[in-house]
């Protein structure tokens, strides 16, 4: 196992910033998912990690020695691609070897490696196939195979799911992790699905811009993202706008109507703030509830529709003049009619505050 640091890590390309002054510490055996948009720094960071590119400045150590100019080729880094890079015409098990091959590496306890990988990773049986005559889901087996079984001790992936169909997408995520684990193979793993970094990873690095924004556990940075951004990347969110008010020691977010959200916050009295909840944590019932809900706030609103989204209901309702979307299980009674009369309920913790300057910067 390899502890991977990156010091003030800065890539420039010749008409713009690839990434800046990134400071990142991966522990031995660390799951890592680096999350955000297309363009935000992603690949640039994979390839400076796996030595396709070198610094222009700052440094990157594995287990405290500096890697910063030492080749691809030299650094026992498993590089896994969104595209598959198979060599159409070895094949499975050739593919698999090229690796071990390639570095002289004993072909006999290689082999045995390589088929124990195909077998965790339910691929069994495969080994005389071609790349053509295999699924996609498949061929991304392979490739990750092949990343590992050249004994590297650390895999560094670019988006290595994004090509799959949602189903096989989801079982990969999980078998991933459990391979990663079960191997004690210290990853990092490039993303832009926010499910799967959340599915994948001990810790998630969240960039935008080129820069780390913030770096948690799934739970820390779902439950206090620590801007607007973040909050927003992370999942389907409803917002809405007013100014803080303080009443009986609780603090409020009062609304252009005079409506008043009881929330929690440390911004200041009088402050024009923004609140953005996941749509999750919307809850949606009758109106004959009411007396049996126990909530912080409870509103009526109208439904205005229901979709079926899988195990989920989508509603979209209307309150304070405002569209918000809220997800519910299926088979739980709400009236489904158009137009009809709901209560929503929410706690006062469910709610992200931010100022509402952030909108504005984010907007930029």
């Amino acid at each position: 196992m390899v502890k991977v640091e990156l010091k003030e890590a800065t890539k420039y390309y010749e008409e713009r910033r690839g990434v800046e002054d990134i400071n990142l510490s991966i522990d031995d055996g660390e799951y890592l998912a680096v999350l955000g948009p297309t363009g935000s720094g992603k690949t640039t960071t994979m390839y400076l990690l796996a030595g396709l590119f070198t610094p222009s400045r700052g440094s990157i150590l594995f287990d405290d020695e500096d890697v910063s100019h030492i080749p691809a080729e030299d650094r026992n880094v498993g590089f896994v691609f969104e595209e598959y890079n198979l060599f159409p015409r070895m094949t499975v098990e050739s593919n698999v070897l090229f690796g071990p091959i390639v570095k002289d590496l004993d072909l006999i306890v290689s082999r045995k490696v390589s088929r124990e990988l195909l077998a965790l990773l339910n691929i069994s049986g495969k080994e005389s196939n071609f790349p053509d005559e295999i699924s996609g889901g498949q061929k991304q087996r392979v490739a990750l195979a092949r990343a590992i079984v050249s004994d590297a001790h650390i895999l560094v992936m670019d988006d290595p799911l994004r090509a799959l169909d949602a189903k096989i997408r989801e079982i990969l995520q999980v078998e991933l992790r459990k391979l990663v684990k079960d191997l004690g193979i210290t990853c990092i793993h490039a993303t832009h699905d926010t499910q799967e970094a959340m599915r994948v990873a001990d810790k998630i690095a969240i960039f935008k811009n080129g820069k780390i924004v913030q770096i948690g556990t799934p739970e820390e940075v779902y439950n206090h993202p620590n801007s607007l951004y973040v909050a927003e990347f992370l999942g389907e969110s409803s917002t809405i706008e007013g100014k803080i008010a303080v009443s009986k020691g609780e603090k409020f977010l009062v609304l252009s109507d005079g409506s008043r959200i009881n929330i929690v916050t440390d911004l200041k009295k009088g402050e024009e703030a923004i609140a953005l909840i996941p749509s999750e944590l919307i809850d949606v019932f009758p109106q004959k509830e009411k007396k049996n809900l126990n909530y912080h706030n409870i509103f009526e609103a109208t439904l205005l529709d229901v979709r079926c989204v899988g195990e989920f209901n989508e509603l979209h309702i209307s309150i304070f003049g405002t569209i918000f979307k809220a997800k519910d299980l299926i088979g739980k009674e709400i009236p489904l009619r158009k137009n009809s009369k709901v209560l929503v309920a929410t706690d006062k913790d469910d709610y992200r505050i931010f100022p509402k300057k952030e909108k504005e910067e984010n907007e930029k």
